[in-house]
């Protein structure tokens, strides 16, 4: 059976945009369209996380926008508070479960308190795959 890591950190991405919540959301948007993201960390001056800002959070933005002239606010109006995160040395069948229990379509990486990276459901997927593969019983 070949050496294989378990550890989130071994299968999550670092294509995370990470936003402020002062920031404009017109910013947020552009970052989202110009590097095929769908959602962003948002940090507060310190860098500590404090909330999630989703491409559906964008869209309400530019539907309402066609009724008030204009897409208007920050980041930090239109975010989500309410996050959960998963620790970059958390198992990834731990988060394989977490997935199956909520809604969630991805969770923010942290280590040591601080955002590292992103697991997607499509991540988790590809790592039970490499599990799976290595002889790994899952």
């Amino acid at each position: 059976m070949a050496d294989v890591s378990l550890s989130v950190r071994h299968y999550m991405s670092n294509r995370l945009a990470t936003l402020y919540e002062r920031q404009d959301i017109r910013e947020a948007v552009k970052v989202f369209t110009e590097r095929n993201l769908f959602g962003g960390a948002v940090l507060d001056n310190l860098g500590n996380l404090v909330g999630i800002l989703s491409v559906t959070d964008c869209i309400d933005v530019a539907l309402r926008s066609g009724y008030h002239s204009g897409w208007r606010g920050t980041v930090g109006e239109r975010m989500s508070r309410d996050v959960r995160t998963v620790d970059a040395e958390d198992s990834i069948l731990d988060v394989a479960k977490m997935f199956m229990d909520d809604h969630y379509r991805r969770y923010p990486v942290v280590d040591d308190n601080r955002v590292v990276g992103v697991i997607t459901r499509l991540d988790v997927l590809k790592a039970l795959r490499t599990i799976g593969d290595s002889g790994f019983p899952v």
